[in-house]
């Protein structure tokens, strides 16, 4: 493919501004990580996964004795939206770059994309369990407060997501509320801990 090929390939260019602005941004993650601007990250993680992920994301449970499920909601989240961005942008440059049609290199972008998506959910997981070591427990966690990062639907209606601050940092959990629907941004606290990745929240 000449220089030619890549400034006049509409599907080049979508790869292009992907991998670009996919990278940028978890570049920009990664620096805010180091610094502790980033809000919740690998530390942030408990037990089942990414808090929510996410995001977003956890093993499977116990939620008021009903099992719950890894399925791709729960692996979505800003990081590994973040990534699968990156990476398909990524692997469909790989592809035309390297002489595959266009349609194989589509296959090529949407693969990447996904393994992005589940490498990044389970490196995320993998560093959570290795610091899950009781540091932050049940007893720390009820009191704690934070802000609502997902909309909480009202009772038994479903989950939503928030930040808490937590020992000096801001971890991300998967909360439900025994009240109204909280909508993002209203301040919380945390009143009972349901399971290692989800907490019952009230507005504080």
């Amino acid at each position: 493919m000449t220089f030619f090929d890549f400034i006049t390939s509409p599907l080049m260019g979508v790869y292009f501004i992907c991998a670009v602005f996919g990278g940028t941004l978890m570049i920009l993650q990664l620096i805010m990580m180091i610094f502790g601007l980033g809000g919740a990250d690998a530390g942030d993680m408990s037990d089942g996964g990414d808090l929510g992920d996410g995001g977003d994301i956890d093993n499977d449970f116990v939620v008021g004795g009903h099992a719950q499920t890894i399925d791709i909601f729960k692996v979505l989240s800003i990081r590994t939206i973040i990534a699968g961005i990156t990476f398909f942008g990524l692997g469909g440059l790989a592809g035309l770059t390297g002489g595959t049609s266009k349609f194989i290199s589509v296959i090529l972008a949407i693969t990447s994309s996904l393994i992005a998506i589940y490498a990044v959910y389970y490196l995320y997981l993998s560093v959570a369990n290795l610091k899950s070591d009781g540091s932050i427990s049940e007893k720390t966690l009820i009191g704690s407060r934070g802000n609502v990062y997902i909309k909480i639907p009202e009772t038994g209606t479903g989950a939503g997501k928030v930040l808490v601050n937590q020992q000096e940092r801001t971890m991300e959990y998967e909360a439900i509320t025994a009240g109204n629907e909280l909508k993002a941004g209203t301040p919380i606290v945390v009143v009972r801990v349901v399971s290692p990745t989800t907490v019952e929240v009230k507005p504080s």
